[in-house]
């Protein structure tokens, strides 16, 4: 076995070093492009209204991993550059059925783990073939075929791995002259023409960027629950916007607006409010929306020239724009398409993930050189360049309790320990001292949690700790949102899918009540479950928790049950988010702190919410587990690119790097006691952060049982069990549901006597000092043959 690896790992070497490394390929090279040269079917494949070259940039950029590798990949396993034809499996699962069905599924899959695959390593890594051969790869080879390797290795055997990576080898030769990435150009500098569009010595707040990852916010959604800005950093304002937002703090509703070029003005009135698009002559518009007013200018016509610098408006808040600011926009035509750009564009790691979205062009800076030095209008290429050294944010959760979807205690920050996907956020959220630990201050920053595995809408609980405040914030509805989900936040008068508590002043004569709402459709419409408000300013618990299927509802606070009722107007769907502190984005905030939110998937019992209200929060250590194999919840977040790569670690035996997923599963060693759990997320500027968990691995006792006739209807009973948790008992029965058998200190030896010859079995249990109980062991009685002694 040894010299069949090593000769597999030979042959795999001198493929790849007999590639040749001719010319690199054109400069300006595209996915696209290169997909309508090829005679396979990718040019044409289009999921969910992306084309096949915008699903493998996007992944691409995302993960940072070289299209080239991806594309050869899709050659080398399913020959989609090459056969017009290929069988429907081969875009369903491109590179295998072990993985995830769908072409964007198994794109991403591939990235995911591909980027796992270039480590860094603390040793050579090593894969395990389905055949049981099992190869060290070489940290002296390059770190993409590493990955490629590693990546080709799941669900193939030895031979069928050589055969991939030999195919690989040939696609990377065949279309990319053996290099692993295209060439790199970055847009230079070229001469900035836009003014800043308020006159110098405005004080001014840069409150919203341009999102790189899909700025299409006038199209509803994007898809990708991604902010990426111009600078690479992500979780910054807003997901999906396609301008930049400007707020005037000493003259809100009365800042000049004025034209950052010259060009031809019209004048807007939309839904978004007032509005100035200006045409200028080298195919680029700018928009400015949400003024209070339009300049003089307009009264003549709705086509005027403008110069630079000229008065086009007054600043506000017309439309929805709610706080007073200007909405400040760039759009370029581009063959016959009007495309999003950002005018400070792309300094971010890799290239512009922007123009894999057909909406939008790739950016460059495009602000006047007069305006360098002041504000934020210097490039960053003209500033010393600032490492990321910024370690991401990560939890781990070992074990998580049983119905628990969702669990964030707010300790300083936003990550939750148990639960799917990411946090919204928009704008820098505040921490102070909770209930446990830290809690969240509910102001102007906004935070939102996916409801996508972490609420089941049928039925469910959700507890959280408020401190009540002395006093709420005024708003214009006196309605202060603990929490709320809604598929229809603007619906008015019907929000159709909604779930919120909430603080209002509907009750008596306008006093305050606490409110429990949910909203079904138009038709079972809305029920609101209130009881007066009488808390005291101070911490208290609340609950709400809803049975869909039965049609019930509740509201506890501190642990008691104070409304119930049966009901139609329960949702069957819900929003994309579940806000905190607030009814939806935009929406006023609570002015209150919250701890320990936790979501689970079934209504509690009284019981098990008193349990909430008098326990410690869920707590990560210890741990206690009766199984080896495990459940290790992995949440991780970082502001500058992401997390790419996941290493696993128990009693200091590391995993090689993995991809990032919400949760793995992994078995601890066969021994009982305490075990250490570690996660090391590492971020693309390759920073880590290393969390860990202790576990107490506590398994049934390790038994065995014989036994020997003595006679007819004896038999002697020879018992051996070991366990961490002594002393242990043993239970015999004749019947393996053990009816009426009790519970016997352990002896290793004792005699069974059965009163009917019909039913001699016999069935023994053992038992540990901790209450774990292992299988029943079946017990059959060996016979003693004696052989004659004139047959010896």
């Amino acid at each position: 076995m040894h010299r069949l690896a090593s000769y597999l790992l030979l042959i795999a070497t001198l493929t790849i070093a007999a590639t040749p490394l001719h010319a690199q390929p054109a400069a300006g090279w595209s996915v696209a492009t290169f997909l309508e040269q090829q005679p396979g079917p990718l040019k044409h494949v289009r999921v969910e209204g992306k084309t096949a070259a915008q699903i493998i940039e996007e992944q691409s950029n995302y993960y940072g991993v070289s299209p080239f590798l991806t594309l050869a990949l899709l050659e080398a396993t399913a020959g989609l550059l090459s056969n017009p034809s290929p069988p429907d499996e081969a875009l369903a699962t491109p590179f295998g059925q072990h993985g995830p069905v769908g072409f964007t599924e198994q794109i991403i899959w591939v990235n995911r783990e591909l980027r796992a695959g270039l480590g860094p390593y603390r040793q050579p890594p090593t894969i395990r073939l389905q055949d049981g051969l099992t190869l060290t790869l070489s940290l002296d080879e390059p770190a993409e075929w590493i990955a490629i390797k590693r990546f080709l290795a799941q669900g193939r055997d030895s031979a069928a791995w050589l055969a991939a990576v030999k195919a690989t080898t040939a696609a990377l030769r065949t279309y990319f002259d053996g290099r692993f990435a295209p060439p790199v150009s970055v847009p230079s500098d070229t001469n900035g023409w836009l003014r800043a569009p308020w006159p110098s010595g405005t004080k001014v707040h840069h409150l919203a960027y341009f999102d790189h990852m899909y700025p299409m916010v006038d199209l509803g959604g994007d898809g990708n629950n991604e902010m990426i800005d111009y600078l690479g950093r992500r979780n910054v304002q807003y997901n999906g916007h396609d301008g930049h937002d400007y707020v005037f703090p000493d003259a809100p509703f009365s800042t000049p607006i004025l034209a950052a070029a010259a060009g031809t003005a019209y004048a807007l009135r939309e839904a978004r409010g007032l509005g100035v698009v200006i045409v200028h002559p080298n195919g680029y518009e700018t928009v400015y929306w949400h003024l209070s007013a339009f300049a003089p200018i307009f009264n003549e016509g709705n086509s005027v020239k403008v110069s630079a610098g000229q008065l086009i408006g007054i600043s506000g808040a017309s439309g929805v724009s709610g706080t007073p600011h200007l909405h400040f926009e760039v759009r370029r035509w581009e063959g016959g398409i009007r495309k999003q750009v950002d005018p400070y564009g792309w300094f971010g790691p890799g290239p512009d993930p922007c123009p894999t979205y057909a909406g939008c062009g790739a950016s460059i800076w495009l602000w006047h050189p007069d305006l360098l030095g002041s504000y934020d209008f210097t490039p960053p290429d003209h500033l010393l360049p600032v490492p990321d050294t910024t370690p991401p944010l990560g939890t781990i959760r070992v074990a998580p309790p049983e119905h628990v979807l969702l669990s964030v205690s707010f300790d300083g920050h936003p990550l939750q320990t148990i639960g799917q996907g990411l946090p919204y956020i928009n704008g820098t959220l505040r921490f102070a001292d909770g209930r446990f630990g830290q809690a969240l201050i509910s102001d102007r920053a906004e935070i939102a949690f996916p409801t996508t595995g972490n609420l089941n809408i049928e039925q469910g609980t959700i507890s959280l700790w408020v401190e009540i405040p002395e006093r709420f914030p005024a708003n214009s509805l006196s309605h202060h949102y603990l929490l709320a989900t809604s598929a229809e936040p603007t619906g008015a008068p019907i929000y159709t899918g909604t779930l919120a508590l909430r603080r209002d002043q509907l009750g008596p004569n306008g006093s305050a009540q606490w409110t429990f709402w949910t909203v079904s459709d138009a038709t079972s419409g809305e029920d609101l479950l209130s009881v007066p408000d009488t808390l005291n300013p101070g911490w208290h618990h609340f609950v709400i928790s809803w049975d869909a299927i039965n049609g019930k509802k509740y509201l506890y606070i501190d642990g008691m049950l104070v409304a119930e009722r049966n009901t139609n107007a329960l949702p069957y769907i819900s929003g994309a988010l579940l806000h905190i502190g607030r009814f939806s984005s935009g929406g006023s905030s609570a002015g209150v702190r919250i701890d320990e939110l936790t979501i689970f998937d079934k209504p509690l019992a009284l019981t098990e919410i008193a349990e909430l209200v008098s326990a410690s929060p869920l707590t990560s250590e210890p741990v206690v587990v009766t199984d080896r194999t495990i459940r290790i919840d992995t949440n991780a977040m970082d502001d500058n690119g992401g997390i790419v790569a996941v290493t696993l670690s128990i009693n200091s035996e590391s995993s090689d790097p993995l991809p990032y997923y919400d949760s793995y599963r992994w078995s601890l060693p066969p021994i009982e006691g305490e075990h250490v759990v570690v996660v090391e997320y590492l971020d693309r500027a390759g920073n880590t952060t290393v969390v860990s968990q202790t576990v107490v691995l506590n398994l049934p006792p390790q038994a065995t049982a014989r036994a020997e006739w003595l006679d007819s209807a004896t038999a002697r009973v020879v018992l051996n069990a070991s366990d961490h948790h002594l002393p242990l008992e043993i239970q015999l029965s004749e019947t393996p549901d053990f009816t009426s058998a009790a519970w016997l200190p352990f002896v290793p030896e004792v005699r069974w006597r059965w009163e009917s010859a019909e039913t001699q079995r016999l069935f023994v249990r053992f038992r540990d000092a901790s209450g774990q109980t292992g299988l029943p062991i079946e017990v059959i009685p060996a016979y003693h043959v004696f052989v004659p002694l004139t047959q010896r």
